[in-house]
């Protein structure tokens, strides 16, 4: 386990001769005077240039203290809506939308350098209906949570159609990696999961649908059916459960339940224009980051340490802060044959 985001500093430019060693030589190369007062100067030694402490980082060029950007992302995860949050840190509404949206790309970029799943147990998928009362618009959340260590996995906002879905399990099959013991997933009766899981999964999956049967609003039982994987394989992915014996959704709709209470745009169910599946796509990305590497889980508690799905998924070893993974610099962009494969869709934004 990592203690830090930033166990070594790397060159910040993208194509920098270091980058392919993967060994950065850095050195203080003396300061330089800002607004806010003298600053370190860095020197790389392999490309021979020289850039601030800031560069590539989210606080790069920005006209604020990083104070107040750090207030402005924790008071959007609390569930403050972006008025809100703007009168509470003295901030234009219009720059609290352009940090969002920066802040936003910035923990994409660390989910996907970060978040990995070395041996996932027990698998949640559901789809959270965003739309507004009376809006024509179609967006729904796709989540998915690793019940073990409670990682949300996985997310995506689209339509729900067949393509959503696949792209939605091929973002989880990215997060759960490849391992030898099957991988218990369960979901409700949606028509798209069955072949997208066996695209996405293969044999190495045990699928169970989980419908739950209502009566006056409330749950009156839970039929689990299996809809693919032996029956040897069922029983041994059962046998690796440490959270309930029977198939369930309940920990992903618990997940759905924090979703809504810290992102004010599902708050109320009215047709905003915020609604926009790349503006929701924004908001989900920054807490997404704050719920696995920054907030200690309630559920994940032994003695006198409560831990952060992060830590219990052996990816750090102690709760991050904004701080530090808003300091975090990316590593360069993966090209082949011209083509950037960090690009996402036009039209369709994944984990």
């Amino acid at each position: 386990m990592r203690t830090s985001p930033r166990d070594r500093r790397r060159c910040p430019f993208q194509d920098c001769p270091s980058h392919r060693k993967q060994r950065s030589r850095i050195v203080i190369h003396g300061r330089y005077r800002s607004r806010r007062g003298p600053r370190l100067r860095l020197l790389c030694l392999t490309c021979k240039r020289t850039f601030g402490t800031r560069r590539g980082t989210v606080y790069y060029r920005l006209r604020s203290t990083r104070e107040a950007f750090d207030l402005a992302m924790r008071l959007q995860v609390e569930g403050l809506s972006q008025t809100a949050a703007a009168r509470a840190a003295g901030i234009s509404v219009s720059t609290i939308a352009r940090w969002r949206e920066r802040a936003a790309a910035h923990a994409r970029a660390f989910d996907e350098h970060h978040l990995a799943i070395s041996d996932p147990h027990e698998l949640q998928l559901d789809e959270l209906c965003a739309r507004g009362k009376g809006s024509p618009d179609e967006t729904w959340v796709y989540g998915g949570l690793e019940v073990w260590s409670r990682l949300w996995a996985a997310k995506y906002v689209g339509r729900r159609t067949k393509r959503s879905t696949r792209l939605f399990l091929a973002a989880a099959r990215k997060t759960c990696g490849h391992h030898a013991d099957p991988v218990l997933v369960t979901t409700d009766p949606y028509v798209y999961y069955e072949p997208e899981l066996k695209r996405a999964f293969g044999l190495n999956c045990v699928y169970v649908q989980v419908e739950n049967l209502y009566r006056r609003d409330r749950i009156l039982r839970t039929e689990s059916k299996l809809v693919f994987g032996s029956p040897h394989r069922y029983a041994a992915a059962k046998a690796r459960l440490e959270d309930g014996r029977r198939p369930n959704t309940s920990y992903i709709e618990r997940l759905n339940l924090f979703i809504r209470r810290s992102i004010s745009y599902l708050q109320r169910r009215t047709p905003a224009p915020a609604r926009k599946a790349r503006t929701l796509s924004d908001a989900l990305d920054v807490l997404r980051c704050y719920y696995n590497f920054i907030r200690p889980h309630l559920a994940l508690r032994f003695g006198k340490v409560t831990k952060t799905p992060a830590m219990q998924a052996a990816i750090f070893s102690r709760p991050l802060t904004f701080r530090e993974i808003f300091n975090w610099v990316p590593p360069p962009r993966r090209k082949s044959y011209g083509i950037d494969f960090t690009v996402r869709p036009a039209r369709e934004y994944e984990a």
